[in-house]
């Protein structure tokens, strides 16, 4: 439980470390890390018969997604701090169905 909450501050430390510290010992642990993702990965892969060129596509969620598992992770624990409920967000029924003209 505690993991999933100090990784953005893991991620902002990383990057800190790289702009204002010692990019020299950041950035080799920082690949190293990607490394082990990419290994874990292609043995994923090798598991499931698929063709390791898909792994090229492996940082992409370490740059992009993950910032939005970030805010939903820090959104929800916000709510959960301050006592809050989330909202359902609800779909209005109203048993009707259309089709598009000429889709027939």
């Amino acid at each position: 439980m505690v993991t999933p909450v100090c990784a953005p501050l893991i991620d902002v430390f990383t990057v800190y470390s790289m702009v204002f510290v010692d990019s020299r010992a950041s950035l080799p642990s920082w690949c190293a890390v990607l490394g082990v993702q990419l290994a874990c990965a292609a043995y994923a892969f090798r598991l499931d018969g698929e063709r390791y060129r898909y792994l090229l596509m492996t940082p992409v969620p370490q740059l992009a997604h993950r910032r939005m598992l970030h805010l939903a992770l820090i959104h929800s624990c916000v709510t959960a701090l301050t006592g809050g409920r989330l909202r359902r967000q609800r779909l209005k029924r109203t048993g009707e169905v259309g089709m598009p003209a000429g889709t027939c």
